[in-house]
């Protein structure tokens, strides 16, 4: 149906460009269906010879998402002494410093920015995408798989010990979970609601693989709230609204995860 809707939209565009006979009419049909294109994981840390494997995310005028195959986006590094990237999207760290990463994918363009450390100031790798993300704790060698449940509003903890088992943890008064960030020490995982219009913030037991509700949350998070984006250095975080050039911005608070809204 998704695809219907996506091709009805198509015919209806397409006899304007015609009759305007632009040049390369495929790929501007193409770019006017997407609403926002986006990098994910957002802002990662990686140590020196680490790596992180990226993926590029296109969110259509229907409100729909793609994850494309990296093998199909284009990939640069603007600091390469700092870290490479490869065709299909992993970055390795070569040197201390930053780095910005950017795909492309027919003339779509997204970019985040690489922090390369010492191995020693990095306490979590992350990879996967929008709805998933694989969270490795570097101390311990623990992961724990994290899935975004739109149509069940909850996210299922996956850890990988021996013994250890799946939780699946409600979003609940929160519905439409959709996208995941986790902050860099790897102690919260914060859920955008698209359906409830706010974010859902959780605490991370790692020796249980299990999530826990932050105090007060689901926060409120203005109209049609999309993709979510913590800082670097995990004292705030961004919350993108859909079609629109809005930024929300959160302070993190470094003790409970909960959620403060900045002044504009």
């Amino acid at each position: 149906m998704t695809k219907l809707t996506r091709l009805k939209r198509l015919l209806q565009i397409l006899p304007v460009l015609s009759l305007l006979a632009l040049p390369g009419c495929g790929s501007a049909l193409g770019n006017l269906l997407v609403s926002s294109v986006k990098l994910t994981p957002a802002k990662p840390s990686i140590a020196v010879n680490g790596t992180q494997q990226f993926v590029l995310v296109e969110t259509f005028i229907d409100g729909t998402t793609n994850h494309e195959s990296p093998a199909n986006t284009s990939w640069t590094s603007t600091n390469p002494a700092v870290a490479t990237i490869n065709n299909v999207g992993i970055a390795t760290g070569l040197s201390g410093g930053t780095t910005t990463i950017k795909g492309s994918h027919k003339d779509n363009d997204a970019s985040t920015l690489l922090t390369v450390t010492a191995p020693a100031n990095v306490p979590i790798a992350v990879h996967g995408d929008s709805q998933t993300l694989h969270v490795t704790n570097l101390s311990t060698g623990r992961q724990i798989t994290f899935v975004a449940n739109t149509f069940r509003d909850s996210v299922t903890a996956s850890p990988d010990g021996e013994g250890m088992v799946s939780s699946e943890t409600s979003v609940l008064p929160g519905h439409g979970p959709a996208w995941l960030a986790i902050d860099p020490s790897g102690r919260f995982l914060f859920v955008v609601n698209h359906t409830s219009e706010d974010v859902s913030a959780f605490a991370i037991d790692w020796k249980t693989g299990s999530l826990y509700s932050v105090g007060a949350s689901p926060f409120a998070a203005g109209t049609r709230p999309w993709s979510i984006e913590v800082d670097s250095d995990g004292a705030a975080l961004s919350v993108e609204h859909f079609r629109s050039p809005e930024i929300s911005r959160f302070r993190i608070d470094p003790a409970s995860g909960a959620l403060t809204p900045e002044r504009q």
